[in-house]
């Protein structure tokens, strides 16, 4: 052993070993087997006083009143360790920051040497502590760019990668490391692109390349807006962080579809053309010269489904032709151009062997990939003295009703018990031959169309209508032949009303004021509902639901509330009534409304005279006051809601004030003299309307005028007539001295006072 020393002592006939042993040279050595340093690991981001080492294992002591040995960090760069010697424990120091194994930190480990000093003997040991610093799941994984574009053609196989944009540093990168790090890509759910994670997918998630997964078709669907997520493989499933971003996938059209003869009308949910057959119709003997090009109704056309290819200069060209047809010998007499489709008459064509040509016609894209579409070219031999479509009837008149849905056939009679027949006829043809000529409506060819057939036609509704919004429709309808066309006759329609509108008042609610004087049959008011149907359907009948509690009665046809027989009203009381309004349909048909009439019974007509707000009025005018100014504004309410008329009936001669009738404002109309007249007594009357009571009342004011002035009437009085109000006014002035400084002049300034009384007067008349 290094620190023990064996002594040897000789004694008689033998000899004595002795062992000495120094304990002190043992310390500052490891108490622990293994090697030399110290491995620990610790977790970035870890908390400030983290412990690192609970205990190193140095043997001696660092504490206490003999220490044995003295403990000290070296080589503790960025002060990353502290170190209690007592405990011999290492904590982390992340004080103001944070320990981070990612960039741009880049912390992986740490490494610091213990220096133990042996206070016995003063030997030095150093001891390595090796700290790794463990990576966390701390960082998501982020794109490099927010979104991502990518094309894709319709015509692409299932299964080719349309995308790669992801692979390298373009796509998502994680500064975590180890499977933190790691980046795997997968396609979510998109809710506002519901089939884009069906329509494409990433079958390797660590590269991210996209793969389409369906055939595309670019007439249902141009553009794609893909969810892709990129997650960190983090071990446990919980820790693992995303983030996503949206590639958008652009579909280009491709050439998979063929050319479409116009007009094309679709088969309801498909994108299928109705079987589409051309008209043309020719004199017999007629020269090449005469009739080229030949007339065909529509005009040949036909058009690239695929409207989208590009370049545009990719786009094939078209090519029309005649494939087959009866009579075979057609070849003879018609040519179809390549190009632009137009036919051309070879040779004259005799109707006593051919009456018509029936022809299948094609139309081809002109790449090598034809996508062939076909159509049908019926072609009439007419007479040769061929005359002119007519039409049976001079004029038509037809019925529908407003509710009529699409599709329904136009009826000859108001009870629309048959449709309305359109015969047209042509004297080349037998009578009994369907003519087959083409109807043009010169108008209204969204609303209606006719039958394209027979030798009687219908007239069918196109969409629907509205007897409110129009109710006759007129237009001419015209044949054509091929050659020649009718003169037009004209059509008039009338809409026949539904019961498609409910009677309306013009308010949902009516305030009405009834008095007690009133007698049964007395008009109360005056409902009056529109409803925009005609014939009964627009005829209303009222009646009173609920509220009347038997004393109003309402005119079934007019509308009219008044007061029941033997009713006798009483004040204060109020009614809710409900009052409907129906039409006169069929009751599976009728409609209605309703609405509320709201009456307050009061006092028998003019028993409230009009009010004034206030007893009496004071007011000071300074005898300088301009003209027109305003002295006082007298405001009356009567209880009835009557119209109130305000006048001055005496005291001012001279008209030196006005007073408004309407408003009760009362102005200075002339300029006031105090030394002429310094008092004004004016008569002021606020009616209610009955001329006759103001010159009663004005009388009976004259009469009580001292009387008035002491006091006032507590009530009122009743008057069969009209109510008025007297206002005495009274008006004077006061000259008042102002003191000053005695070397001021002393000015004197006059006022005019006006006080006002209301006397609370009626009269019997």
């Amino acid at each position: 052993h290094p620190f023990m020393f064996f002594l040897w002592v000789k004694l008689p006939f033998h000899y004595l070993s002795i062992c000495l042993f120094f304990p002190s040279l043992l310390d500052c050595k490891l108490a622990r087997g293994g090697p030399p340093a110290t491995i620990v690991a610790i977790d970035e981001e870890s908390k400030n006083g983290t412990i690192i080492v609970d205990n190193m294992l140095i043997k001696g002591t660092a504490g206490g009143p003999n220490p044995t040995i003295e403990l000290s960090l070296k080589d503790n760069t960025d002060y990353w360790v502290m170190l209690d010697p007592v405990k011999q424990m290492l904590f982390l120091n992340s004080t103001g920051r944070v320990l981070d194994r990612d960039p741009p930190m880049n912390i992986h480990s740490i490494v610091v040497k213990v220096q133990c000093v042996n206070k016995k003997v003063g030997t030095v040991i150093y001891h390595e502590v090796r700290i790794v610093v463990r990576d966390r799941n701390d960082n998501s994984p982020t794109f490099k760019h927010e979104s991502y574009y990518a094309t894709v053609n319709e015509l692409t196989p299932v299964g080719t990668t349309i995308f790669t944009g992801f692979s390298g540093d373009n796509g998502a990168t994680d500064i975590d490391d180890g499977p933190n790090g790691q980046i795997e890509y997968v396609i979510q759910y998109n809710p506002d692109d519901p089939t884009s994670n069906d329509t494409f997918e990433i079958p390797l998630t660590l590269t991210g390349t996209v793969v389409l997964r369906k055939r595309l078709n670019y007439e249902d669907k141009t553009r794609y807006y893909v969810i892709v997520q990129a997650n960190d493989r983090a071990q446990n499933l919980n820790e693992r962080r995303t983030s996503t971003t949206t590639l958008t996938i652009d579909v280009l059209d491709g050439d998979d579809l063929g050319p479409m003869f116009l007009p094309c009308v679709l088969v309801p949910n498909t994108r299928d053309c109705r079987p589409l057959t051309y008209q043309a119709a020719i004199p017999e003997l007629r020269t090449p010269e005469e009739l080229n090009p030949i007339i065909v109704t529509p005009p040949i056309q036909a058009i690239d489904q695929d409207r989208d290819i590009q370049p545009p200069s990719d786009r094939p060209g078209i090519l029309y032709s005649i494939l087959v047809g009866t009579p075979e010998d057609y070849p003879q007499y018609f040519h179809m151009h390549p190009r632009t489709a137009e036919l051309s008459l070879l040779q004259p064509v005799n109707r006593d062997f051919y009456q018509k040509f029936d022809l299948v016609i094609k139309a081809e894209q002109d790449n090598g990939h034809p996508l062939p579409a076909f159509a049908s070219l019926h072609i009439e031999i007419l007479d040769e003295n061929n005359q002119s479509p007519y039409f049976t009837m001079p004029s038509y008149q037809g019925y529908i009703l407003e509710s009529a849905p699409v599709g329904a056939t136009i009826s000859d009679n108001l009870n629309l018990t048959t449709p309305l027949r359109i015969v047209v006829l042509d004297k080349d043809v037998e009578d009994t031959k369907d003519p087959e000529v083409h109807l043009f409506l010169n108008d209204y060819t969204s609303v209606f169309t006719v039958t394209p057939s027979g030798i009687t036609r219908y007239l069918t509704l196109l969409q629907p209508v509205d007897r409110e919004e129009q109710q006759y429709y007129t237009f001419s309808i015209t044949a054509f032949d091929g050659v020649q066309e009718s003169s037009p006759v004209t059509v008039n329609i009338k809409v026949i009303d539904a019961n498609d509108n409910t009677p309306t008042f013009p308010a949902i609610s009516y305030n009405v004021y009834v008095y007690t004087d009133m007698s049964p049959g007395d008009s109360v008011i005056q409902l009056t509902a529109v409803d925009a149907d005609e014939g009964p359907n627009g005829e209303i009948s009222y009646q009173i639901l609920v509220g009347d509690q038997g004393d109003f009665v309402i005119n079934k046809t007019t509308g009219l509330i008044t007061i029941a027989p033997g009713v006798e009203l009483t004040v204060g009381r109020t009614y809710a009534l409900t009052v409907q309004a129906a039409d006169n349909a069929p009751p599976a048909e009728r409609r209605d409304s309703i609405c509320t009439v709201y009456i307050e019974v009061l006092p028998p007509n003019n028993q409230s005279p009009p009010r004034f707000p206030q007893l009496m009025y004071s007011l000071e005018v300074s005898e300088a006051m301009r003209i027109g100014a305003v002295l006082l504004n007298l405001q009356a309410t009567d209880r009835e809601h009557d119209p109130i008329t305000y006048a001055i009936e005496n005291g001012d001669p001279q008209r030196v004030f006005n007073l408004s009738e309407t408003t009760g404002i009362l102005t200075l109309g002339k300029a006031l003299d105090r030394e002429s007249t310094d008092r004004y007594i004016l008569i002021v009357t606020a009616s209610d309307g009955r001329p006759d009571g103001v010159k009663d009342l004005l009388d009976e004011v004259e009469k009580s005028e001292e009387k008035t002035r002491d006091t006032l009437p507590e009530e009122e009085t009743k008057a069969e007539g009209r109510n008025t109000y007297s206002l005495i006014i009274s008006i004077y002035h006061v000259n008042t001295s102002v003191c000053t400084h005695t070397h001021i002049p002393i000015h004197t300034y006059t006022h005019v006072y006006i006080y006002m009384y209301i006397l609370y007067m009626c009269l019997y008349i």
